[in-house]
């Protein structure tokens, strides 16, 4: 088995670079700056985990998970909002996202959470 598979989907590009940079010792990233990329990318090949902003253009964040869920209802999500965006974060909850974290990051937090789907069981071919 290789390394795990994380999708961070963002519009901000230092957003995407922090968490990148974060994440690359550890994990295989991709990335997508909109919700039709990171749908693109999560149907030409399934991460394990997905980081995706909130609030974006065009589509935000909540409409993404929901198409998310309907490709693979399986794949984990963490919604990223900022501080003013609990109804949405918590909307996105009732629709299937594992969790969330606000931003400014807490990277213990965000590694916890993280560490958190991957150790658990998961359904799946």
């Amino acid at each position: 088995m290789g390394r795990k598979r994380i999708l961070i989907v963002d519009d901000e590009p230092l957003i995407i670079e922090v968490l990148t940079e974060h994440f690359k010792p550890t994990y295989d990233i991709e990335t997508a700056t909109n919700g039709t990329d990171a749908l693109t990318a999560v149907l030409r090949e399934r991460p394990d985990a997905i980081l995706l902003d909130i609030n974006m253009p065009r589509m935000n964040g909540v409409e993404v998970l929901k198409d998310i869920k309907k490709i693979d209802d399986s794949i984990p999500v963490i919604m990223v909002t900022a501080n003013e965006q609990i109804q949405l974060a918590a909307d996105a909850l009732k629709t299937g996202a594992f969790g969330y974290v606000p931003k400014p990051f807490d990277f213990r937090y965000l590694d916890h959470m993280v560490a958190a789907i991957f150790d658990r069981p998961r359904p799946g071919p």
